[in-house]
């Protein structure tokens, strides 16, 4: 009788975890970012599934700085400091505004100010982002009313999305979906911490006006730089090097490498990819089939490569895209190292990866793999005397950069004049 109570008990005992397990569940899907976050973790696996050669992360896509403005707070997180749950939270937002978004109108410095001032988030990258390919990773569609959008700095309120274009100029899109309460939500989940834009105050006159800033003086680390692949004498790469060979769809298992003149080589379905002693991939197309089709969209089949090939090899830094251009030999794509929101110039081009795409096919590309440590990080001179320090009557922007020439193993970080919109 004993033993059947017992057991009577320990099922009920089971039922009511059961239950309240559900019912944690129930309330979860209930919270404000349920939707947009799984939104989110979607478009990265709807990625995947477009990339065709490997999976697309999200380091590409962290902002610099980002802050958050309620109604009488703001909280801000800076190109020094870091905060992941943030970033997610901002991006489901960012997805959800990008998503839908009407047709760009023409918008005033002044109205963009307005915009910055009011409950909402706002966002700063690295490079200008094509917003119809951001919509697309990280909500999995795109919005055609931004084909042709690019932007480097977002702003996102209850009713609009406004952004800076590449030529300097402001654009607002009406929102059909209103975040007031998700806005009000996610500002309402975060602490002010003295954040304020530079136009705010009189100690910033040389900056940009739409510069975040905060009362603290940042801290970074030096970082050391290693090359992650090598080549033995015995010609076999290292894990490094085997790593990045296969994201590229090089085998050495079954095509060794052999040494040529200023290196080294492999070949795969005839086509060849070169090492040099420092460590640089570089490939050029043959007359041959494509080795990387690019039959869907560019972006995404340069981004996979690069995250594959480097991305995983790069330590503490994180990739991001520089720069898209235009030339006579086709779309050049190029992407960068950072540590957090401060940009790592590779040697003279600054670039890390760079990309050639012509007629769905990439036609050559240059990857120069790198690996970095942060160590303990360090106080910088304070923005605010940094500022003082500019000289012009242009509004410019400070940018903290690290400065890797490929010779010194220990990268200082700095302070660096931007008054472009690309770095």
């Amino acid at each position: 009788m004993r033993g059947r109570r017992r057991r009577a008990w320990e099922s009920a005992k089971t039922v009511l975890i059961l239950l309240l397990t559900c019912s944690a569940v129930y309330l979860a899907s209930r919270t404000l970012f349920s939707r947009q976050l799984s939104q989110f973790l979607s478009s990265r696996s709807q990625a995947q599934e477009s990339s065709g050669s490997a999976a697309l992360s999200g380091q590409t896509l962290r902002p610099a700085a980002l802050c958050v403005s309620g109604e009488d707070k703001r909280y801000a997180v800076l190109y020094d400091q870091d905060d992941p749950e943030a970033y997610a939270q901002v991006s489901a937002l960012l997805a959800e505004a990008l998503g839908s978004a009407s047709q760009p109108r023409d918008i005033s410095q002044r109205g963009w100010e307005q915009a910055l001032l009011s409950p909402g988030l706002y966002c700063e990258y690295l490079g200008p982002l094509p917003l119809d390919d951001l919509s697309r990773w990280l909500s999995g569609s795109e919005n055609r009313n931004l084909a042709d959008a690019w932007a480097q700095r977002l702003c996102v309120t209850g009713q609009n999305l406004c952004y800076l274009d590449r030529d300097g100029a402001y654009h607002a899109c009406y929102l059909s979906a209103d975040l007031s309460a998700a806005l009000t939500e996610l500002s309402g989940g975060l602490s002010s911490n003295g954040a304020r834009f530079a136009g705010e105050t009189e100690n910033y006159g040389a900056l940009r006006w739409d510069t975040p800033v905060l009362p603290v003086t940042p801290a970074m680390p030096a970082l050391t730089v290693e090359d992650p692949i090598a080549v033995t004498d015995a010609l076999t790469p290292s894990d490094g090097l085997a790593q990045a060979l296969r994201a590229l769809s090089f085998h050495p298992q079954t095509n060794p490498l052999y040494a040529i003149t200023g290196g080294w080589a492999i070949n795969d379905g005839g086509e060849t990819l070169r090492i040099d002693p420092s460590g640089t991939l570089t490939y050029r197309r043959s007359e041959g089939e494509a080795h990387f089709a690019a039959s869907g969209s560019a972006l995404d089949v340069t981004r996979a490569l690069a995250e594959s090939a480097l991305g995983s090899l790069c330590g503490d830094a994180r990739l991001y895209l520089r720069d898209v251009r235009e030339t006579e030999d086709g779309l050049v794509i190029s992407y960068g190292y950072a540590y957090r929101g401060a940009a790592i110039q590779v040697e003279r081009e600054g670039w890390c990866a760079q990309f050639t795409v012509k007629g769905g096919q990439v036609e050559s590309f240059t990857l120069k793999p790198r690996r970095y440590t942060a160590g303990t990080p360090t106080p910088l001179l304070p923005q605010e005397q940094a500022a003082a320090a500019l000289q012009g009557t242009e509004a410019q922007s400070l940018l903290l950069l690290y400065e890797d020439d490929g010779l010194t193993q220990t990268l200082t970080p700095f302070w660096g004049v931007q008054t472009g919109e690309v770095p």
